[in-house]
């Protein structure tokens, strides 16, 4: 029975070290290495990606929507004037503002998929018709701001009222580019993403001495019987083999992103004064060990020209 007791308290947690600080810590390493693998995966950095633009977007056209709201009143009052509600001009006005900024979402939209794709809209109406929906919604929402001014009632100007009604448009205009923008670079950053994985898939290879696996419905090969021994021939000397090269497996192309990168990693560990090796590939792109040693040896050979 003391025995048993002296025991027990050998294994309290004072004794072994194994307190609940230990193990909660334990637990969480558990959880950070199990975490680890899962971050680097494609698809969990492309989904994340698209919740993080999602959150961005929809923060954007809210505001986007507030701003059209306010520039929609000052474009009514300017066309409207002193017309009532019974007049179908003062209807009409309040169409004006959503017709001009619809027409700058839809153009910037169709900029964002052409700009995803690395191509510039190259046109000068292009540019013309931005700059005409811009200046006429800036020109009439500060118009009615100065006009007591231009009549010389000094009394009647605000101008923090003109000056909002300057900003704003601006602003609208900013988050009109801006939104499109913001769409094309999850665009790209999504294909570089995918590009990157598919590359290491690709350059994965199977172990050495390991044999492709048969399917269950391909037949299994027939016994051979045993071959009948024949005499053996004379010998012949054999000619002695030259020495044989181990054969170089060629890097895989890298997207021009990443390769610029792996350039200045390059240029800047020569400039210490030391060799370039695959840790300082590591340090700039997320790639493999024997994919960063790949590239590394290519560099090494061919001075980095065999990427281009």
């Amino acid at each position: 029975m003391g025995l048993l007791r002296r025991k027990h308290d050998d294994n309290t947690p004072a004794k072994t070290g194994k307190t609940r600080r230990v193990r909660k810590l334990g637990a969480r390493i558990f959880e950070a290495r199990q975490l680890r693998g899962l971050v680097r995966d494609p698809d969990l950095q492309a989904v994340d990606m698209e919740r993080q633009t999602r959150r961005t977007l929809i923060g954007l056209w809210f505001f986007l929507s507030l701003g059209l709201v306010f520039t929609t009143a000052g474009v009514q009052k300017f066309l409207a004037g002193d017309a009532t509600r019974t007049d179908p001009l003062w209807w009409a006005a309040w169409t004006v503002e959503p017709m001009f900024a619809g027409l700058l979402i839809v153009i910037l939209n169709f900029e964002a998929v052409i700009l995803s794709y690395g191509l510039d809209p190259d046109h000068e109406w292009w540019y013309r018709l931005k700059k005409v929906l811009l200046a006429s919604t800036l020109a009439m929402n500060v118009i009615p701001q100065i006009t007591p001014l231009l009549r010389g009632r000094w009394q009647e100007f605000n101008l923090g009222s003109a000056a909002v009604h300057a900003i704003i448009p601006v602003i609208v205009y900013g988050i009109a580019e801006v939104i499109p923008v913001i769409q094309a670079k999850r665009r790209e950053i999504m294909l570089l993403i995918y590009e990157t994985a598919d590359q290491a898939d690709d350059t994965a290879e199977p172990e050495p001495g390991s044999e492709p696996a048969r399917s269950a419905t391909e037949p299994a090969p027939a016994p051979t019987s045993a071959p009948v021994p024949e005499p053996a021939p004379a010998p012949v000397p054999e000619p002695v083999p030259g020495p044989v090269m181990p054969a170089i497996r060629r890097a895989p192309r890298l997207p021009a992103p990443i390769l610029q990168k792996v350039k200045d990693a390059r240029s800047q560990a020569l400039a210490n004064g030391r060799e370039f090796t695959a840790a300082d590939i590591q340090r700039v792109a997320k790639l493999s060990a024997d994919i960063a040693e790949q590239v590394a040896a290519e560099f090494t050979t061919h001075n980095g020209h065999a990427f281009n």
